[in-house]
């Protein structure tokens, strides 16, 4: 969906406002007011872990699946 909106968004005013099209550029306005109200409605994402890193030091990040995040298509055979 995030790639949609902005792509409307773009759309919509390089249309809208180069090449004068009204119902491109409502479309544009639009975009962006939805854009504005995602924002300001979900709230911002969490830190789980920070921490300052000194020169030669590195990071791995990893996921690790837990049961309830298993895919829902074909059950496990046993």
């Amino acid at each position: 969906m995030t790639w949609l909106l902005g792509r409307l968004l773009r759309n919509g005013f390089k249309r809208g406002l180069l090449e004068g099209s009204r119902g491109w550029l409502y479309v544009g306005v639009a975009a962006a007011a939805v854009n504005v109200a995602k924002r300001i409605l979900t709230e911002p994402e969490e830190t789980v872990y920070s921490a300052e890193l000194k020169p030669g030091q590195g990071i791995e990040v990893r996921t690790v699946r837990r049961e309830k995040d298993e895919p829902k298509g074909r059950k496990k055979r046993r």
